[in-house]
């Protein structure tokens, strides 16, 4: 069964190749080290870095006037709601501009009045991430480089083409991590680090 790329996949099939300086020649093994790389720097960073719709993402309320949301930039909101988990209804939904204010590029709402204290009480329908074409020439690059690591690497750390689908991510320190059984070196992950989201 042919292996196609994921929806959260950073880079394309020509773009490895043109990252490598090589065409690996199995388009089904090259779709699979893409979409376990994306999903790597997914996990990695805490957020999806391509462009989807998250639907009532929850925050907690915290008496200040910004809510960080988990993917971004922000392409658009739909709804921001307060919500009440004891009785499990929507409370308020909010007015953009008059009741909030959206920061796309720095990936915070700013509301005009401070949050009320609560835990998940604040529920945020939004579209947020990169399109495919706008993620930044380094993560797709270091995007490729993490492919290369596993293809290039199996054998001779450990890893073989039985975990090829199969990875982990271990922390030893902030920036340290594997794929596959392969250590990450540390410039790959301190280009991934810039865009971890620190707020989850």
């Amino acid at each position: 069964m042919a292996v196609a790329l994921k929806s959260n996949a950073i880079i394309t099939l020509l773009e490895l190749d043109e990252f490598l300086r090589n065409t690996i020649g199995d388009e089904d093994l090259s779709h699979t080290l893409i979409n376990m790389a994306s999903d790597f720097i997914d996990r990695f960073c805490n957020r999806q870095i391509l462009q989807a719709t998250h639907t009532d993402e929850e925050h907690d309320g915290n008496n200040s006037n910004q809510i960080y949301i988990n993917n971004y930039p922000i392409v658009s909101v739909t709804h921001i709601k307060s919500y009440d988990s004891n009785s499990a209804v929507d409370l308020h939904t909010y007015t953009v501009n008059t009741e909030y204010l959206i920061y796309k590029k720095e990936g915070y709402i700013y509301m005009r009045g401070r949050t009320s204290p609560g835990h998940k009480n604040y529920r945020i329908t939004y579209v947020g991430g990169y399109l495919i074409a706008d993620v930044p020439y380094d993560l797709k690059s270091a995007c490729a480089k993490l492919a290369g690591l596993v293809y290039y690497g199996k054998g001779k750390t450990g890893a073989t083409s039985e975990t090829i689908g199969k990875y982990s991510i271990s922390y030893n320190k902030l920036i340290s991590a594997s794929i596959a059984g392969i250590p990450v070196p540390a410039e790959i992950a301190g280009i991934i680090f810039q865009y971890r989201n620190i707020n989850i």
